[in-house]
């Protein structure tokens, strides 16, 4: 067993690290990686589900949706239930794997993430939701606004549950029925074993995309398969003040606002249920700092959003 010990970074990050690379031109990029580019953002653009906006009760429905008239979460950051509106958007079908990030830090000339002797399991089996810190999904997100000229972005708090939930519908999970069975609706124990054939330390914590049926909205993984990041900062409080129209979270924070299963609790995965973490990870290195372990959760995964009112073209 390797003895370990921890050294810590800031956990505040207002703005990407990357900011001055996702502005990089992809025509100065090698032939190559231009085709690589092209080839993404195609993808990408071809994956967005347009998601017509409208009014919902965002927060924890549960003490007028169940049968009991009590709470699905028993979180107070998730209460009270308040009315919440947002214009149209479109969110990613599915979360951004490491190939998809790949192709951006290879165009922006940054070093690829998940080198670390942890972190690099993740990449042997292919299409697996790409681990990240916060800044970086953030910047991997306004990367591909300037080089498609839309407004991406990470997707809202509101958006997010807003598409999970079938736009704001009472769902519990964002599943293609709306209730949770493991092996079904996400993977059990030995499924993760079968679909991470290579990782060897334990259970992994996520998987190959896409991998179980979609919301009736055409989105895989909402809630399920890792977290998603969220552009909000996190406030327990924030419901209680959230503006009606488009809220996207408080100015500043310490904490990041993330959705989706934290390991195998399946109320944890519940369409309402807040989460929060730091937007960076501390380092893990080995014993005496002689070797980097690991530098991101493999779990903190993402997908983008378009801030548009209409449906993006392919």
């Amino acid at each position: 067993m390797v003895a370990m010990t921890l050294v810590a970074v800031s956990a505040l990050a207002q703005e990407p690290p990357a900011a001055a690379a996702s502005t990089a031109d992809a025509a100065s990029a090698p032939a190559d990686v231009q085709a690589r580019i092209q080839a993404l953002v195609h993808k990408t653009k071809h994956d967005m589900v347009f998601v017509k906006g409208g009014v919902f009760k965002m927060g924890d429905f549960g003490t007028i949706h169940s049968p009991e008239k009590l709470p699905y979460t028993g979180q107070s950051e998730s209460m009270p239930l308040h009315e919440v509106e947002l214009d149209s958007f479109s969110i990613g079908r599915f979360k951004v794997t490491y190939e998809d990030f790949d192709v951006f830090t290879d165009a922006t000339g940054l070093p690829r993430i998940a080198t670390a002797l942890f972190d690099a399991e993740y990449r042997v089996t292919p299409n697996v939701p790409a681990g990240v810190n916060w800044p970086e999904a953030k910047a991997y997100c306004q990367w591909l606004g300037t080089q498609t000229k839309l407004a991406f972005d990470l997707p809202s708090e509101a958006q997010w549950e807003y598409a999970a939930r079938n736009r704001g519908k009472f769902v519990i999970w964002a599943t293609n029925n709306g209730r949770f069975k493991e092996g079904k609706s996400a993977a059990s124990y030995e499924q993760y074993e079968a679909l991470m054939p290579s990782f060897s330390r334990g259970e992994p914590s996520t998987h190959p995309v896409g991998k179980f049926p979609p919301s009736p909205l055409g989105l895989y993984d909402m809630g399920f398969n890792g977290w998603d990041w969220m552009d909000d900062w996190f406030d327990p409080d924030y419901y209680e003040n959230s503006p009606r129209k488009n809220p996207r979270g408080p100015n500043i924070g310490t904490q990041k606002v993330q959705r989706g299963i934290d390991g195998g609790a399946a109320d944890t995965a519940i369409t309402m249920y807040r989460q929060k973490q730091k937007p960076l990870k501390t380092l893990l290195y080995e014993r005496e700092g002689k070797a980097l372990l690991s530098e991101r959760w493999a779990g903190n995964g993402f997908r983008c959003t378009v801030n548009e009112p209409r449906p993006v073209k392919p």
